[in-house]
């Protein structure tokens, strides 16, 4: 008699396969719908534009853009777009029941979800990367690009990340979870700076914007750009919320989507029912 040895969920060779194949599916599926990813870009550049035309009376203000431009790069760019791919692409898998196949396998479903998260990565990266350099080497911006400036890079890429699990986790209980990503969309892009700097808000909308995803990112960041360093933003305190806000969200984030997994592995909801 012959036995199958099946491979522990917790050997490396086993674990970096399992997030190197959730990770290649998302850049699979993200190569699929680049020409909706090009023109979402576009369309959030143009808007970008034609807001700062607008504020600026029909000419661009550079020290606007400035400070605004990251924002739109780590807002809109990155966080939007890495929620919107996040909740959609589960969804798709739900429907199509690619999702409970993808769960038959002996990895843990934390070992998948940093699969899935590399590849929102990615594909939060393209719009970011891509409207921070036209709009930067288009208006010629000075920014002064010093290694501090990695950290708060760093820990705002992980805000938007754990937002995006948030709301990727969000589809396996709420109906409407398209209508809410927008919301929380277009939160992230008026209260996260993309428009006007948060410091021009009134008070009290300025403390609920700081507490937006990517807003106290974006805030440290700005202050690096602007060659004042780490220093300032943890004596202004804006740094060190930041990190509080990182650790909080990404828990959040974590607990939410194995939680809301967990669950619909029991009930049944990791297909179409």
């Amino acid at each position: 008699m012959t036995a199958v040895t099946v491979p522990r969920a917790g050997t490396p060779g086993l674990a970096l396969r399992a997030v190197a194949n959730e990770a290649d599916k998302g850049l699979a599926l993200l190569w699929r719908r680049k020409a909706t990813l090009v023109m979402a870009t576009a369309t959030g550049g143009v808007m970008y534009l034609m807001i700062q035309f607008f504020i600026g009376g029909g000419h661009v203000n550079h020290a606007v853009l400035a400070v605004t431009l990251p924002a739109l790069a780590a807002g809109y760019g990155f966080a939007s777009t890495a929620a919107l791919a996040g909740a959609g692409g589960i969804a798709e898998e739900v429907n199509g029941g690619t999702l409970e196949q993808s769960h038959l396998s002996p990895a843990r479903p934390s070992l998948l979800a940093l699969g899935r998260l590399a590849a929102l990565a990615v594909e939060g990266l393209v719009p970011g990367v891509v409207l921070a350099a036209v709009y930067w080497a288009s208006y010629g911006i000075h920014y002064t690009v010093r290694p501090d400036a990695l950290v708060p890079l760093v820990l705002t890429v992980a805000d938007a990340l754990a937002y995006a699990l948030v709301m990727t986790a969000l589809v396996l209980r709420v109906a409407s979870i398209g209508a809410i990503v927008h919301v929380f969309n277009m939160a992230i892009m008026f209260f996260g700076g993309m428009f006007v700097p948060v410091t021009v808000f009134p008070h009290g909308v300025e403390i609920f914007a700081r507490l937006v995803p990517t807003t106290l990112g974006i805030e440290v960041l700005n202050t690096t750009l602007a060659g004042r360093g780490l220093g300032v933003a943890w004596d202004n305190a804006t740094l060190p919320w930041l990190i509080a806000h990182v650790v909080v969200l990404s828990a959040l984030g974590w607990g939410t989507y194995l939680a809301t997994l967990r669950r619909a592995r029991r009930e049944g909801g990791l297909s179409p029912r």
